[in-house]
């Protein structure tokens, strides 16, 4: 046979192959018959659609609290987390009073997740030019914690006075 009739031979065995699995499948005998003996109800239907929710959505766990710090030597406060939960700070906002020369006033926030190391973030207000002992700052932040605290710290001459407002917006997910 030469190698061109033996192509067309084996291209018409494979289609036949094809057409013979294709009618068996299509035949009446090969169909199931009284599989069910009840009929079937299907509940999540589009005008009956199953709720579905994001548990780790920021406005499902919204976390925000607003803490008024002094210096006094250490000043500071931890946040409350709940258990089997972490904390994700989106958004800090402070708000303070100082001397108006000689100090630069910070708030640190320490965080640790998963019992690892303690790490800080730095946030540095600025001076009003108009009120020179006023102090603030607002900044959008990605801080993740299992636990977290708040503390004033300072640069430069030992503060006489300085507080601060610290306002924390951000949410809460399930620890992983």
């Amino acid at each position: 046979m030469n190698p061109k009739t033996k192509r067309y031979f084996l291209a018409s065995a494979g289609l036949a192959g094809v057409f013979l699995i294709g009618s068996l499948t299509q035949h009446p005998g090969s169909q199931a018959k009284g599989a069910y003996s009840t009929p079937v109800t299907v509940m999540n239907t589009t005008a009956n659609a199953g709720v579905v929710r994001d548990e780790d959505s920021p406005g499902r766990n919204a976390f925000q609290t607003k803490l008024d710090l002094s210096y006094s030597g250490i000043s500071g406060t931890g946040l409350s987390i709940p258990t089997g939960k972490r904390l994700v700070i989106d958004y800090v906002s402070v708000a303070g009073s100082g001397p108006s020369a000689g100090t630069q006033p910070y708030v640190l926030i320490y965080t640790s997740l998963s019992g690892g190391p303690q790490v800080n973030y730095t946030l540095t207000p600025t001076q009003s030019p108009i009120a020179t002992q006023q102090f603030q700052d607002s900044e959008k932040v990605a801080i993740y914690g299992d636990t977290a605290f708040v503390s004033l710290a300072f640069a430069g001459s030992a503060p006489v006075f300085m507080t601060s407002s610290v306002s924390i917006s951000g949410h809460l997910i399930d620890i992983p």
